[in-house]
């Protein structure tokens, strides 16, 4: 009997936060899931996302990609000794440079309040009005080292 009555008071409670819930997504004051995928940007290639969620995109920003990469020793002498993705010594640096990218993109980020990063034509502004993404080629190569 005292198991029904607690069980009875947990179901009113949820009954109570769901209420309130619905009232306040009627009202506009509680954001919807759906809503955080609706935005003033679009990703037209998501394989071009250096960092964050193509879905989700609030302040982006865009790079050079290959303007980045050519500041990299290590990927200079994959570039300067002619290597390809058979040699071993290309994999290895490779994989530096991509973690080197990789550092300095999150570090621009995080530096300048971005949620998205991609490369430069990879983000559409789709809401008139809404500022472009930010050019941080120069910030990333900066935060190289």
């Amino acid at each position: 009997c005292k198991l029904v009555g607690v069980l009875e008071m947990r179901v009113d409670r949820v009954k109570v936060v769901i209420l309130s819930a619905v009232v306040l997504a009627l009202l506009g004051l509680l954001p919807l899931e759906a809503d955080a995928a609706i935005g003033d940007y679009r990703c037209s290639d998501p394989s071009r996302i250096y960092h964050g969620n193509p879905r989700l995109i609030r302040k982006p920003a865009v790079i050079a990609a290959d303007d980045v990469y050519a500041r990299i020793r290590e990927y200079r002498q994959i570039c300067d000794q002619g290597l390809t993705d058979k040699d071993v010594r290309y994999h290895f640096l490779m994989k530096k440079a991509s973690e080197k990218f990789a550092k300095a993109v999150k570090a621009a980020a995080r530096a300048h309040g971005h949620d998205c990063i991609a490369e430069r034509g990879a983000i559409e502004v789709i809401r008139e009005g809404a500022p472009r993404p930010v050019d941080r080629t120069a910030e990333v190569i900066a935060k190289l080292g």
